[in-house]
């Protein structure tokens, strides 16, 4: 190929590339998903699709890194706001922590297969987690741990890795949940969000009492 063609492209070639990768990855997963693939649905050559990201490895964590800036900078601004001192703070937090990747930043559908695979993923996914999640994690948990009655550092980090695992649960939108409740149509947005932060918050003011009581419980032994 001449090396013309291989020169830097304008950056809406480079979204179509990610928009293409994005949907090749959550229809099909790492292993499935081909470089030759991607290149077609971006409507350009597979030398191109190397020129720029190098490899299948190097092209999915800039589909995750893109897709992770676009929610944890929604979710840090969300939790930004929020009064840790006020009476509704638990809820605003999650609701933080929810309301991005159930909306347009997190895809609508393209990336929640990938999102809920980096969760329960392999080393390159715990990698990328740690790389890409971590640092906004740790804001949460901070967060809980503030806003919470009687959450400690363990139990405000096991409540958000627990608040996580009930979004992963029902961010696919797939209809199952609907199935079961014997529904026709999918619940709004407004609903599954509002069901989602009312079901975490009981979980996190159940664990901060529970460690509030052992707390207690170890002083009155000493």
């Amino acid at each position: 190929m001449p090396e013309d063609s291989l020169k830097p492209v304008a950056t809406d070639t480079v979204a179509k590339i990610l928009f293409a990768a994005e949907v090749e990855f959550s229809v099909r997963g790492f292993d499935g998903a081909a470089m030759k693939a991607i290149a077609r649905r971006a409507a350009v050559s597979q030398a191109l699709l190397h020129y720029h990201f190098g490899s299948k490895d190097r092209l999915y964590e800039a589909v995750i890194a893109q897709r992770s800036q676009t929610i944890n900078a929604e979710r840090l601004a969300l939790l930004g706001a929020v009064d840790r001192n006020a009476d509704h703070a638990l809820e605003r937090i999650l609701e933080a922590l929810f309301r991005p990747p159930l909306g347009p930043s997190g895809g609508q559908g393209t990336y929640t297969r990938i999102f809920s695979g980096l969760v329960v993923g392999q080393e390159r996914e715990r990698a990328l987690v740690r790389k890409h999640y971590d640092p906004t994690a740790l804001a949460f948990v901070a967060a809980l741990e503030d806003a919470v009655p009687g959450a400690d550092r363990a139990t405000a980090a096991m409540s958000y890795t627990l608040a996580l695992g009930a979004l992963i649960s029902v961010i696919g939108r797939d209809g199952r949940v609907e199935r079961l409740m014997g529904r026709r149509g999918m619940q709004s947005f407004d609903a599954v969000l509002g069901q989602l932060t009312c079901f975490a918050k009981g979980g996190v003011l159940a664990l901060a009492r529970e460690n509030q009581n052992n707390q207690n419980h170890k002083r009155r032994k000493s």
